[in-house]
């Protein structure tokens, strides 16, 4: 059995060939430029080319595979229903895809019309709703925290259940090796609290040494120093709506979903952090 493992350049695909890996899994990463994963990885991973925008790269990429660990890229053109009716025409065992927390809930967004289209193919599926991850932090929050020590993003007070992406590769990692144990589950995974990001600056205050503050600006206010600061008007839209439900008070569920499946603690915020507090320092 072989895995077909994409977003390897993103936060959770590249934690799942870690731990592909770690694991003895068969698994080729999917991506848009493999002479340059090539010369970064040399023999550490094998690599495929593939890229949602061109279904002509499709076939390449599935040969050999039977399952797939799914993330939906951004930008735009993406082709995922073709890629999807691929994995049904080929034959494809499994597709393990990364959704998001309150999928159901949210009719508006891709993923929510994904799965169902994942459904539509009859090709089992195991569903990872991921909470907010707390790699956002050191990813494009990163700026901001490096440059003037805040956190910088229109969440209001609310809170939001934070989630190590190692924590969810874990589960994708389980999904694929055992899979009649995961086929057509849904799994909602979390840490074990749910932070305002006042609380998250103030445990990064304390864990750094360093004052982190949250200035809660206004989605105008985020949108105007954004686009003074030369981000995509799209990519804007983008982390206004990642933080919307979590400024509407919605975000703040806990699941115990990673500890049933694994039998382990979901990783804390505070260990999160000190793990990675190169980044900031």
């Amino acid at each position: 059995m072989t895995t077909l493992i994409t977003g390897f350049n993103g936060k959770t695909g590249f934690e799942v060939a870690k731990k592909a890996k770690s694991a003895g899994l068969d698994f080729k990463c999917a991506v848009r430029d493999t002479e340059k994963a090539q010369a970064e990885f040399g023999s550490e991973f094998s690599f495929t080319l593939l890229d949602f925008t061109l279904p002509e790269t499709f076939v390449q990429a599935f040969n050999g595979v039977d399952r797939i660990f799914l993330i939906y890229p951004p930008g735009e053109g993406i082709e995922f229903e073709r890629f999807v009716e691929k994995a049904k025409e080929l034959s494809i065992k499994q597709i393990v895809y990364l959704s998001i927390k309150d999928v159901q809930f949210m009719p508006f967004i891709h993923h929510f019309k994904n799965e169902k289209l994942i459904k539509k193919t009859g090709i089992p599926y195991t569903f990872i709703r991921a909470g907010y991850f707390m790699q956002n932090l050191n990813d494009f929050l990163l700026q901001e925290l490096k440059e003037r020590q805040r956190i910088f993003v229109p969440a209001g007070k609310g809170k939001t259940s934070f989630v190590d992406a190692r924590d969810l590769a874990d589960i994708a990692v389980l999904a694929l090796t055992n899979p009649s144990h995961h086929h057509n589950k849904s799994y909602v995974i979390t840490g074990n609290e749910a932070l305002s990001f006042y609380e998250a600056a103030e445990r990064m205050t304390t864990i750094l040494q360093l004052p982190i503050v949250y200035t809660d600006p206004s989605v105008k206010e985020f949108k105007q120093w954004m686009l003074s600061q030369g981000a995509d008007p799209s990519f804007i839209n983008i982390v206004t709506g990642i933080h919307f439900p979590t400024k509407l008070g919605l975000a703040k569920g806990i699941s115990d979903d990673f500890e049933k499946v694994t039998g382990k603690k979901p990783s804390s915020i505070d260990q999160y952090i000190a793990d990675f507090k190169q980044y900031w320092l």
